[in-house]
């Protein structure tokens, strides 16, 4: 009879921890502002004007992201008809897609069944990727075709068929249609220092020569869109595709915004719960003389250098990065001998921690700290993450399998604890009940104005079908008022201001603030305040 393997070892149990999250998601929360929402509503108006080629907001053509993304949430309607149930699951088939390419890169890096699925595990239960597998985003997507990529440069390495090199060449190209060029940032440094990281007798010309065909072939993948967008859009969206998201965001790349480090300090939080496991990181210095992990560093060092270089950080440019580091602490969990059960109190340490903090701000000041969450759910989640701390402290596994599956399973509980904390916050961001008047002022004439800069983020959630008015200043206002009659304006006000039901429409909690919907006597109110607070400038300067 064959003997059982154990439990941490199933090869479902990466997709599992992936899965739970994304459900409750689905379930529980509403789509954030202003990201999700805006590309929600980017799908949308594709959708609802029939724009496949040419991406839309609020009515314009949108240029800054390309449309692989936003053709994903039009099948899903397609399939399922236009619905928001659905729409979280696109990045968590995507991040299953990564977890299990991880898996082989692993196998064809080191021939090491155990490494493979400690790399897995160790992906699927990072708290940053289970956050951004169940978020409309595009990292996660763009994470399947770096992947992608890696594992063809990896396969032309042991064997340079050109099979390998199309792969490469199409994986740079759906990368492109995803997020734009930034997918050679990932890309480029494990295929351009091959001959570094797995030297053999394959001629150098030869080599750079398949790349740069790989390179011609993910041009012509992009071409595809490209040619037909540009032909279709008009003169200002042709720029802003050819120019604007390649030479003019290159040139404003080495402005610093933020500091050269800035990404340091993020490294181990984004690892986390793995960065306080030593057997992740004990290994790295002895893994450098090994071929396989010399690569999985350049990969990750790489970029991080690239993207330290480089103006407007973000914390999410690093997720297809997050794969190396996996590769990496597998590799260096694999070459732990000896002695397991120690390892797993600084995990337990970190849920206390957790647990003791959230438990101590919700009593600081009556709660003030966590003014806009709903303190008892904050409490059970407190009490939750102290009770896995515990666990974890308690429970002296035998093997490192076993270990590895604890920590992981704790990652997911972590994850629906916050969810359970944070739920009263959480619905401060949904914009349901807004949109829907705004829906409603729309069909009784009424032209509906934004004050400051419109993200998009009221289409998909009202299911709008014109465009609001985005106008910079209360003078654009005044003007537009003038000559229109039936007018509303949406502002954000301070949470705390007293509103005057006769002045709006409809106000609602969001964020740390509220949104009003104007009526026009709040038009008018809010025009005076707006010249009372310029003369006051104008007296002070």
């Amino acid at each position: 009879m064959p003997q059982r393997q154990p439990w941490s070892s199933q090869s479902w149990l990466p997709f599992a921890i992936l899965a739970f999250p994304v459900i409750a998601f689905s379930l529980l929360l509403p789509y954030f502002p202003v990201d999700e929402t805006r590309y929600l509503s980017v799908g949308w108006e594709m959708w609802n004007k029939g724009s496949y080629i040419v991406p839309l907001q609020n009515g314009l053509p949108y240029s800054h992201k390309p449309p692989l993304l936003f053709w994903l949430f039009n099948l899903d309607w397609l399939l399922f008809g236009v619905n928001e149930g659905t729409l979280r699951f696109i990045p968590l088939i995507f991040s299953m897609m990564n977890v299990a390419l991880v898996h082989r890169i692993a196998k064809r890096l080191w021939q090491d069944e155990q490494v493979a699925r400690y790399a897995a595990l160790v992906l699927a239960s990072m708290l940053s990727y289970l956050l951004w597998s169940a978020v409309i985003m595009f990292d996660v997507v763009l994470t399947l075709w770096v992947l992608l990529a890696v594992d063809a440069v990896i396969s032309a390495v042991k064997e340079q068929r050109l099979f390998w090199f199309i792969q490469l060449g199409i994986a740079i190209g759906l990368g492109i249609l995803t997020k734009g060029p930034v997918v050679l940032v990932y890309v480029l440094p494990v295929a351009l220092f091959a001959p570094f990281w797995a030297p053999g007798e394959r001629p150098a010309g030869r080599w750079y020569a398949s790349i740069a065909l790989s390179l011609v072939i993910g041009i012509g993948v992009l071409s595809f869109w490209l040619i037909p967008a540009a032909l279709t859009g008009g003169e200002t969206y042709r720029r802003a595709i050819l120019w604007g998201q390649t030479v003019n965001r290159m040139a404003n790349s080495f402005a610093h915004r933020r500091p050269i480090w800035w990404y340091l300090p993020w490294i181990p939080t984004l690892l986390l719960p793995w960065t306080l496991f030593p057997p992740a990181w004990r290994a790295w210095k002895r893994l450098t003389a090994d071929p396989g992990a010399r690569m999985v560093m350049i990969w990750g060092g790489a970029s991080l250098l690239v993207f330290s270089l480089l103006s407007g950080k973000q914390v999410h440019y690093l997720i297809p990065v997050l794969p190396a580091f996996s590769l990496l602490m597998a590799k260096s969990i694999a070459q732990e001998q000896g002695d397991v059960a120690r390892w797993r109190l600084p995990i337990a340490l970190l849920y206390l921690i957790l647990g003791a903090g959230l438990l101590t701000a919700s009593f600081i000041n009556q709660g003030r700290v966590l003014r806009h969450f709903d303190l008892d759910e904050v409490r059970w989640a407190a009490g939750g993450l102290a009770l896995v701390g515990a666990l974890l402290f308690c429970l002296r596994p035998r093997t490192m399998p076993a270990l590895v599956t604890r920590v992981a399973a704790a990652s997911l509980a972590c994850c629906a604890l916050v969810l359970l904390g944070g739920q009263a916050m959480f619905m401060r961001y949904d914009l349901h009940p807004i949109a829907q008047a705004i829906r409603e002022k729309q069909a009784e004439g009424y032209e509906v104005l934004h004050a400051d800069k419109y993200h998009g983020q009221f289409h998909f959630m009202g299911r709008l079908e014109r465009p609001l008015v985005e106008l910079r200043s209360a003078d654009e206002v005044g003007a537009y008022v003038a000559t229109h009659d039936k007018v509303a304006l949406i502002t954000y006000e301070p949470d705390k201001r007293p509103i005057d039901a006769g002045e709006c429409f409809f106000l609602q909690p969001f964020r740390s603030k509220q949104v009003v919907l104007w009526n026009r006597k709040g038009i008018d109110r809010y025009l005076k305040e707006a010249g009372a607070a310029r003369q006051a400038e104008e007296k002070y300067e």
